[in-house]
């Protein structure tokens, strides 16, 4: 029972990330743009609207990170009225006088991540939603009232360390990793009234993955997040994740938390991993393990109450290196999926180009196309994407400008890939890049508007053109089923909005900006 005493232990996230999007995962990268002029209460309602409540307010679902968390106190002497996991807006029902700390998990607190460095600064330079988000939480009345203790932690606690605003936000503590010894210890600490350090490095070796035993969630996730695998191995210089040795978690425990999840009426599994395909594979060569992954894959589809899964990643050496298994996956997927594409059922996980340099690929990411070669690239990428849209299933796949030392001949390879592209269906996101913490470019600087060259600028567009033009109507369809509303939408409002932007964007950024919006809008 919740009293006017408040709760002992208050785990939250901010409002981005307490919500599930209207079901939709990928949408979840526009919290990563500029908020602009958009009131708050309006981007709540159209974008990320809360996430459901139980009975006693406390969050149906939440991140999976805070839900390990939550995991890890429930195991380590903390009880269920100990500890709730709730929305922002209900703060001031769990937070009071006996509240001694509240425990923050971000994956982007000050915008700093590869979406939001991107078009948060495309769109007009504005501060990305989910800092405005962030700081909003930091800064609640009931938090400010009560002065308990407050944890930052996620993906994205690196970002507070590294501008050293921690102090400016009230933060007490940021703990950057997830062992759960030091979770305990934090957490322990601020609810005897004991002093915190203002930052915890809680992997002895950041390089490493975290391979130790971690609790099962006690509840469901949004999305019904359950981590399949961790790490990857691949050691791309840009990306955190890839610098982590990948480790499988079993099957049963997989499906335990599946069960978890199903039992509290989520119908969805996303298996969280880097890469679906790898699943299983113990192959230095990164080939993958054709048995291992569709035993999970059948696995979950046949669990009882699993209506829809989603992979998070894959990546596409394995695909083209093995296409049976692509269609075999796929065919599952499908009687389970998600997405469609002019009403057609489709399969679609994020997976990354990055760059069409060969080049490149063999200076930053010589084991991202393994068992294939760097010069091979190219090829494995058009070879990968037909037997992928052959199967239905059709990747997300990022774009990364102004990797350290590119050049314009560089830049010049990747547009002649996505032109080799053209004719596949799949959705492109070109990021700018980004010195992520603890990955081996991170004191390289970051790619910025301001010295895009000329053929940079193509790359965005003609991505965006490709979008457009790809998945516009599927887009427009979804949100409006009148025709006649459809037709003035697509004909009128949208041509007509973006002449409007592009003038307005052009004042900020320059000409390329305006006859980006304007050849966007003609696509």
């Amino acid at each position: 029972m919740v009293t006017d005493s408040g709760v002992k232990v208050v785990l939250t996230a901010s409002a981005t990330e307490m919500s599930d999007y209207y079901n939709s995962p990928f949408v979840a990268f526009v919290a990563g743009f500029a908020k602009g002029p958009v009131p708050m209460w309006l981007l709540r309602k159209i974008i990320y609207p809360p996430i459901q409540r139980n009975y006693d307010n406390r969050a149906k679902y939440a991140p999976y990170g805070l839900r390990k968390v939550e995991a890890i106190l429930l195991e380590n002497g903390f009880s269920e009225s100990d500890v709730a996991v709730v929305h922002p807006d209900d703060l001031g029902t769990f937070i009071g006088p006996n509240t001694k700390v509240v425990g923050i998990s971000s994956m982007d607190p000050l915008g700093m991540g590869y979406v939001s460095k991107t078009y948060s600064s495309l769109l007009g330079g504005g501060e990305p939603i989910n800092a405005v988000e962030f700081r909003k939480l930091v800064k609640h009345r009931s938090i400010r009232t009560f002065r308990p203790k407050i944890v930052v932690g996620g993906f994205g606690s690196w970002q507070l360390e590294r501008k050293k605003v921690a102090d400016d936000y009230g933060v007490d503590c940021v703990l950057i990793g997830r062992k759960k010894e030091k979770i305990v210890d934090i957490f322990s600490k601020a609810v005897n009234g004991e002093p915190l350090p203002n930052v915890v490095h809680s992997e002895n070796n950041p390089h490493a993955s975290d391979d130790e035993s971690m609790p099962l969630i006690r509840h469901a996730a949004i999305h019904g997040a359950v981590e399949i695998s961790k790490g990857c191995g691949r050691n791309c210089q840009f990306c955190t994740p890839t610098m982590q040795s990948k480790v499988d978690m079993p099957l049963d425990i997989i499906m335990k938390e599946i069960e978890t999840t199903t039992m509290e009426g989520s119908s969805n599994i996303t298996l969280v991993t880097e890469d679906l395909f790898l699943y299983g594979a113990k192959d230095k060569q990164f080939i993958p393990n054709k048995k291992a992954v569709l035993k999970l894959v059948k696995s979950v589809a046949n669990h009882p109450g699993v209506e829809g899964i989603q992979s998070s990643h894959i990546s596409l050496a394995p695909v083209a290196c093995n296409p049976g298994m692509v269609k075999e996956v796929a065919e599952v997927l499908i009687e389970h999926n998600w997405y469609s594409h002019s009403k057609k059922a489709i399969v679609t996980s994020e997976t990354g180009i990055e760059t069409g340099s060969v080049r490149l690929m063999r200076k930053y990411m010589a084991g991202k196309m393994l068992p294939y070669k760097p010069e091979q690239w190219s090829e494995v990428v058009a070879q990968a994407f037909g037997i992928l849209n052959d199967n239905d299933w059709y990747p997300l796949a990022t774009l990364i400008i102004g990797l350290p030392e590119e050049s314009e001949e560089d830049v010049a390879e990747t547009l002649e890939l996505i032109d080799d592209l053209k004719d596949y269906n799949a959705f492109y996101v070109p990021l700018f890049f980004v010195p992520l913490e603890n990955c081996l470019l991170m004191h390289k600087k970051g790619a910025q508007i301001d010295s895009l060259s000329e053929i940079r600028w193509e790359l965005l567009i003609r991505c965006w053109e490709y979008n457009i033009r790809i998945w516009g109507d599927t887009f427009l369809e979804h949100r409006f089923r009148n025709p006649i509303i459809f037709n003035a939408i697509k004909r009128i409002v949208i041509p007509y909005s973006a002449k409007m932007a592009g003038i307005y964007y052009g004042l900020k950024h320059g000409n390329q900006m305006k006859q980006a919006l304007w050849r966007m809008a003609t696509a």
